[in-house]
């Protein structure tokens, strides 16, 4: 370990110690959240040492034998181990084999108060013999993941990433490294957890969250579902509410709907918050300070219909409203047809196959020869009554289509993906004619450029991004990011063109996007993107993909056709000759 970090481990070993001592200052608390925040990997050695001396300060005296006082222990009388002692701070250190020594005397003594009292000797007076009924078979598993997004588990059972539908039994730890994770609990209630977390499920109406970010919907038969912090307890009574917890112990409570019973581990009054109110709980104020209820904060809890679709078990469940037949037209479509690919592109696909599913699809031009990774549920191939035609652009006669989002599935289900037989390391152009129908403010779709393909919940958010958001085309690095231009029209086909521009650098960090460029408007983008502070680092593009976003109705329809990748403005824009 470096200097730097050594002198950081050893800084919060001591302001760890203020903690305990109950002496923490406000400017070392400050000092202490900045620490916990800029190095996160220092959060679970902070916790351990914070339950460690609330076992040695509570747990062990509390096991002692009533009428036994530990100061007046004559432990000369015993052997001891000399063990190197570790300064946390000066004044105060702590010796390992003490406790230990501590430990033994008591359990010795409490034994010997035991044999002591004759228990053999004691005979029954007018015993009933009582016949103890079995205890109820436990629950086999207590809660759900539903879905995640972008979320980078710590698990040694199960890794780094956990797959939807995984069961959790009861005393399941989960530690969220970054990211966001929703989860069913068999009760019916339902959260949404954003890293760094660390959760532990105890049943299905209760968790303890040691810290982190977490909202949750309560549904009337999960009445009672309560949240355990080191500091507060939160027992749900109906309602929809968050809560931020940090390793200090200072805890936030925001009741969106109904109302929740807040009691302070350390204080016997109970505090009954109701919709639209906001408490920040602390150390120094164990009754709690109002503040500012902020709904933005959180991410969104599992959908009615997500919890719904897993009382089942199965989940995600098989899509309930199936595609209409397209295998007849679509061979139709296919005879003596030309490509609507032009000539000398680096990849291009035109989406020219007899079957319905893109699924495994390994036609186009330029990508690697494993096929379309593609949800069939969402996607499908087939022909529109009219062919979808931009100025001199005709596409083929099939076309991709990609439907809404169900909100019984994962909320990044709808995705589909390739590899490209060669990766893009260069600057790059593209064009994608697109058609929406059932267009509103809610509706997202993207084309998205990576270094991989990720997971099923990766959102593929932190890299060169182009699509439809609030009726308007945007491209961006990062959310909230984003650089527009002109807005959309509903059922009317456009020209989308972008650019992925190396700019004096070794990555990516600059995007320009066009609209129905006419003529040569190379130098005149509608809007420009460079690269910010929170997106990904990207030297070489591997990956491509489409994604429809979480709001998007399930009678929405994107169409998609003639996806063309080139060097040059004129390579992406040309009709074929």
């Amino acid at each position: 370990m470096n200097s730097s970090n050594d002198a950081i481990q050893k800084e919060l070993a001591a302001l760890t110690c203020r903690v305990l001592d109950h002496s923490l200052t406000h400017a070392e608390d400050a000092r202490l959240t900045e620490i916990l925040s800029e190095y996160p990997e220092l959060i679970e050695d902070y916790t351990n040492q914070i339950q460690a001396d609330a076992v040695l300060t509570a747990d062990l005296y509390a096991a002692v034998p009533e009428g036994v006082d530990l100061e007046t222990l004559e432990t000369t009388a015993y052997p001891t181990v000399v063990a190197e002692e570790v300064e946390i701070e000066a004044g105060r250190t702590i010796s390992l084999w003490q406790s230990v020594t501590v430990v033994i005397v008591v359990l010795l003594v409490g034994i010997a108060l035991w044999l002591n009292a004759g228990w053999w000797d004691v005979k029954p007076v007018n015993q009933v013999a009582v016949i103890s009924e079995p205890a109820p078979p436990a629950l086999s598993h207590v809660g759900m993941l539903l879905d995640t997004e972008d979320a980078v588990w710590e698990d040694e059972e199960l890794g780094e990433e956990i797959a939807y539908g995984t069961r959790f039994p009861a005393g399941k730890k989960l530690w969220l490294k970054s990211g966001i994770g929703r989860i069913r609990f068999e009760s019916g209630a339902g959260i949404v957890l954003e890293g760094p977390a660390q959760i532990e499920l105890c049943s299905p109406l209760n968790a303890k969250l040691n810290y982190g970010k977490i909202a949750a919907y309560v549904p009337d038969e999960a009445h009672g579902f309560t949240i355990d912090t080191p500091e507060i307890q939160i027992v749900d009574q109906g309602t929809r509410f968050g809560a931020v917890v940090d390793p200090l112990g200072k805890a936030e409570v925001h009741v969106f709907e109904g109302q929740v019973d807040v009691k302070p581990q350390a204080a016997a009054k109970t505090l009954n918050l109701k919709a639209s109110q906001a408490v920040l709980f602390s150390r120094q104020n164990e009754l709690g300070s109002a503040i500012r209820l902020t709904p933005t904060k959180f991410a969104d809890v599992p959908s009615l219909e997500q919890l719904t679709a897993a009382k089942s078990g199965n989940y995600p469940p098989v899509e309930a409203v199936p595609f209409d037949h397209e295998t007849p037209r679509n061979e139709y479509a296919l005879i003596q047809t030309k490509s609507a690919l032009p000539k000398g592109i680096l990849a291009g696909e035109a989406f020219e196959y007899p079957a319905t599913s893109l699924l495994q699809q390994t036609g186009g031009v330029g990508f690697h020869y494993e096929g379309w990774w593609a949800d069939p549920n969402f996607t499908r191939l087939m022909v529109p009554e009219q062919r979808m035609q931009w100025g001199e652009l005709d596409a083929n006669p099939m076309v991709l289509q990609s439907r809404g989002h169900h909100h019984a599935y994962p909320a990044l289900a709808h995705r589909m993906a390739r590899k490209l037989e060669t990766p893009l390391t260069r600057d790059f152009y593209f064009s994608l004619l697109v058609k929406y129908e059932g267009l509103d403010k809610n509706d997202f779709f993207a084309l998205w450029f990576d270094d991989s393909l990720g997971s099923k919940g990766n959102s593929h958010s932190r890299v060169p991004n182009f699509g439809l958001k609030e009726k308007r085309f945007f491209a961006r690095f990062e959310v909230n990011q984003e650089g527009f231009s002109a807005g959309l029209v509903e059922g009317e086909c456009f020209l989308l063109v972008g650019r992925v521009m190396k700019e004096q650098s070794s990555y990516f960090n600059r995007l320009e996007i066009w609209v129905n460029p006419v003529g040569d408007r190379s130098e005149t983008p509608d809007a420009v993107v460079e690269l910010g502070k929170g997106a990904k680092k990207l030297n070489a593009v591997h990956v491509l993909g489409m994604r429809i976003g979480q709001y998007t109705e399930v009678g929405d329809s994107l169409f998609v056709d003639r996806l063309v990748i080139g060097k040059t403005f004129e390579s992406v824009t040309q009709p074929v000759e």
